[in-house]
């Protein structure tokens, strides 16, 4: 799955436990894609939010 189709999944309202199940998506895969689309919200880019968990994690 891309990343623009589990935005317009997540903008149609479809929850990410919902797209999780219907996709067989892992649970690091529905997260990762959910961080993209948390930054798409937020207009931050990806690699920046990458960063900043980094940072946090170590």
């Amino acid at each position: 799955m891309t990343i623009e189709v589990y935005l317009k999944m997540r903008n149609n309202g479809k929850t990410l436990e919902e797209i999780q199940r219907d996709k067989a998506l892992s649970e690091g895969t529905v997260h990762t894609l959910e961080l993209g689309y948390q930054c798409y919200l937020k207009r931050l880019p990806l690699d920046q939010a990458i960063e900043i968990v980094k940072e946090v994690s170590l």
